[in-house]
């Protein structure tokens, strides 16, 4: 809803005039601009934010555009990524415990380089985007 300058009154989103006294609302952005990195929202004609340099986005009321940088997505990828070496480095014991030390021996080795990777990863990505 837009609020009247003049009186208070609300208007519809779409109006350009106070439907009460007749002021003029200013001009109706089909829509607006948020940087991804900030969360600054922008006017249509806006093309780089003002604040950190970064790209502008096309803003959508429906989206939940919050900075905190963390939902249940992040979350599950690294549970995964440190779950599956871990299972490969247990299978690797049962393998070795079963005399099958070739087999052992590598899916030890992959997991842990697996793990090794995913930490440096995650490493760099939170330095990336924090």
């Amino acid at each position: 809803m837009r609020i009247c300058p003049k009186c208070g009154e609300l208007n519809g989103e779409n109006r350009t005039e106070c439907w009460k006294c007749g002021s003029i609302l200013g001009p109706v952005d089909k829509y607006k601009k948020i940087c991804l990195k900030c969360g600054r929202i922008y006017p249509q004609k806006a093309e780089i934010c003002d604040e950190c340099g970064g790209e502008l986005a096309v803003y959508d009321v429906d989206t939940n555009y919050n900075n905190t940088k963390t939902d249940s997505s992040v979350g599950w990828l690294y549970i995964v990524s440190i779950l599956f070496p871990v299972v490969g480095i247990i299978l690797g014991c049962i393998y070795i415990a079963r005399r099958e030390d070739n087999l052992g021996k590598s899916l030890i080795i992959t997991s842990v380089v697996v793990i090794v990777i995913s930490i440096f990863m995650s490493l760099l990505f939170v330095s990336l985007f924090s």
